[in-house]
């Protein structure tokens, strides 16, 4: 009998079996970690191809120098933000609509069930805001409006970093509840910074602004660039508040958005055209009669829509505060794939070749360690206020997750 138990005891593997909990954890963890590297990506291509697009020129016409007989093209940039806008709005709503039947329909929902339930939803006020907050944080305007000059790297640091505040203020303004903990918020506001800063040293930055806007300063400078800074994060709390206090479908919520969205900008985009400062019908000959410029316009379309949907599983699986705070994370993405690159191609070290970047690559680090902690501090507060919850009986004194 001995041998036999110790042939058993031999046999059983070193490690014991995960637990429930920790497998569970470990999924969570593994989602939210995948959600995460898939926006950061999504939102690098989707600018990346912005860009493209908009050094994207076609041959108007050609003329002859009188002087030297030579022929010169006449180019015609693509400068239709308005345009392109619009034809997001517009396949996002398609989309949307689509899956959203499909869902219904396969799940054996009742369709007519979520459209009376969003009747009586409608004449609630956070539908509006989510709408406005929607068009006018899209990325394409966000562009259109940022002026094209310099500031001082800290600054544009700090101003990246005041999207989480004012998103943990938002969410605890709408939840009517204490919001996330002080030192979490101090936290994770620290890391972007440290985040975003160490990443225009090493990138060595000169000019931070990518937009092609107008030249402002003063106060139209500050009130433009506070929407740009305020409208993204609202939206991602009007849409946790809509999903969670409207009990609405993620699915429609993004439906009904997208569609008001592009309800709501049509007049804007005819009225644009109307004062000609950007012509429809210009845009569409372009995008229809190159095909390069349609499939860029098509996989701009379809990364958005993409982006939208990781969005709303971030939101489910965490909240809008983390899903905010989680977008700082774009930069590590980037110098990541960089180094990826350099020690592939590179048979010497980063600090013997590039100290500058190295140095800022530990202050990343540091960032990351800092996030880290903000994470933590937060997961204890939770469990406190569970405690309290148990110890008092009243299920209001935790906050929804």
């Amino acid at each position: 009998m001995p041998i036999i138990k110790r042939d058993l005891e031999e046999s059983r593997p070193l490690l014991n079996s995960l637990s429930t909990k920790s497998v569970s954890l470990a999924w969570l963890l593994l989602i939210i970690g995948g959600l995460i590297i898939a926006w950061c990506t999504l939102d690098s291509w989707n600018h990346e191809m912005s860009s493209e697009l908009f050094h994207t020129s076609e041959v108007k016409n050609t003329i002859t120098d009188p002087f030297t007989g030579e022929l010169t093209q006449v180019l015609e940039p693509f400068q239709y933000t308005f345009t392109l806008a619009f034809m997001q709005f517009a396949f996002m709503s398609l989309v949307f609509c689509i899956v959203f039947l499909v869902r219904a329909i396969l799940a054996g929902e009742s369709i007519f069930q979520h459209f009376e339930h969003l009747g009586l939803t409608i004449s609630d006020r956070r539908w509006p805001a989510l709408v406005v907050t929607h068009v006018f944080g899209s990325f394409l305007l966000q562009s259109l409006m940022m002026p094209s000059q310099m500031m001082s790297l800290p600054l544009f640091a700090s101003t990246r970093a005041v999207e989480i505040p004012i998103a943990a203020g938002g969410r605890a303004m709408l939840f009517g509840d204490k919001g996330h903990s002080t030192k979490a918020i101090m936290l994770m506001s620290a890391a972007a910074w440290m985040l975003f800063y160490s990443y225009t040293q090493i990138a060595e930055c000169m000019c931070v602004w990518s937009g092609f806007g107008v030249f402002l300063t003063g106060v139209p400078l500050l009130l433009v660039y506070g929407l740009l800074l305020t409208l993204p994060a609202a939206n991602v709390v009007l849409q946790e508040s809509v999903m969670v206090h409207l009990q609405m479908n993620p699915m429609l919520m993004l439906c009904v958005q997208n569609v008001a969205a592009t309800v709501l900008f049509l007049p804007i985009l005819m009225i644009v055209h109307i004062c000609g400062y950007e012509d429809i019908w210009n845009a569409t000959r372009m995008i229809i009669g190159h095909p390069d410029v349609s499939m860029t316009v098509l996989w701009l379309c379809v990364q958005t829509t993409i982006i939208s949907l990781v969005t709303c599983g971030l939101i489910l699986t965490v909240d809008s505060f983390w899903t905010v705070a989680a977008r700082s994370l774009r930069v590590v993405l980037w110098w990541s794939k960089q180094l990826l690159i350099f020690y592939m191609t590179s048979s010497t070290l980063l600090s013997v070749s590039r100290p500058h970047a190295s140095m800022w690559s530990s202050v990343m680090l540091s960032g990351l360690v800092l996030a880290v902690a903000a994470v933590v501090t937060d997961i204890r507060s939770d469990n406190e206020l569970e405690q309290k919850a148990a110890l008092h009986g009243d299920a209001t004194v935790s906050k929804y997750i």
